[in-house]
């Protein structure tokens, strides 16, 4: 599947809704655990391979995104992002309105990870998209459609609040945050067969450590879906921590720059930031 061909959509009967606090809901799908093991190694050969992570939580699901959706939609500010919409997208994707925020604020801190990364949020979507996720396909389901958005352009903005970084051992702390903070196993799978493939390549590194750290850290922290994002937007970085409760990432932080950089090293030339580099590349093309 590539991001340039239409998902395919599967008629779903109005008997077959579940209902969720008011809204419908598609039913849930099998967890296909294979498929997911596959997508983990495809993951650990080459970490920028976004689709992979989509395809591991698509597969191992189960009924957690509809236990998600009803503590999500429990909250005030949950019910306003699936209602109104609140388009996390256009939000974080308007780097101008980024930039006019005080400096040292979540948002100018959100701003330096994406430029200096080479990331937009549009990549995360395009990403989806190569897993087969389109996420206008079922406008009778767009309440909940609309929190999967919502999560998945929350990603980065986690990077930030965590301050794990982008490198092998960063992303698997910042999936032990996920985890907690969406209930899909899938996440759980990751993190284990990472924890694995980076232990081989490092063995003295302080991995396990620092996982142990995050799943501390993860476990004590607020829900951070529950908050407002524009409200965290304006705050310092350090004030946003403490009202989510989010700790230090001290372990972490230890472990050596050269460490980081060496882990899971991907095995292929193009990463994350290089293919979205490229489409902007071809567009610019296409618009000239």
């Amino acid at each position: 599947m590539t991001a340039d061909a239409a998902p395919t959509r599967i008629e779903i009967p109005p008997e077959k809704y579940d209902w969720i606090n008011g809204f419908p809901l598609p039913p849930s799908e099998p967890r296909r655990p294979l498929h997911a093991v596959a997508s983990v190694l495809k993951l650990i050969s080459n970490k920028e391979d976004t689709r992979q992570v989509f395809e591991i939580i698509q597969a191992m699901a189960g009924d957690s995104p509809k236990r998600m959706f009803r503590k999500f939609t429990d909250t005030p500010y949950g019910r306003k992002v699936v209602t109104e919409p609140v388009k996390l997208e256009d939000i974080l994707g308007d780097r101008e309105a980024l930039r006019a925020y005080p400096e040292g604020t979540v948002a100018r801190a959100y701003l330096a990870f994406m430029e200096g990364e080479n990331l937009t949020p549009e990549g995360l979507r395009s990403a989806a998209e190569e897993a087969d996720i389109d996420y206008e396909a079922y406008p009778e389901f767009s309440e909940y459609m609309r929190l999967f958005m919502h999560l998945q352009v929350s990603h980065d903005l986690w990077h930030v609040l965590t301050g794990y970084g982008r490198d092998a051992l960063g992303e698997l702390c910042n999936l032990v945050y996920t985890r907690h903070q969406t209930y899909n196993p899938g996440f759980r799978l990751i993190v284990a067969i990472g924890f694995l493939a980076q232990k081989l390549e490092q063995p003295s590194a302080q991995i396990q450590k620092a996982l142990a750290e995050a799943r501390r850290n993860a476990s004590a922290a607020e829900w951070v879906l529950a908050h407002d994002v524009e409200e965290l937007l304006a705050m310092p970085l350090a004030d946003a921590r403490a009202r989510l409760k989010i700790g230090e990432p001290k372990i972490y932080n230890a472990v050596p720059d050269e460490i980081k950089r060496t882990l899971l090293k991907p095995k292929v030339a193009e990463t994350q930031a290089e293919r979205e580099r490229a489409a902007r590349e071809r567009a610019a093309l296409q618009a000239g």
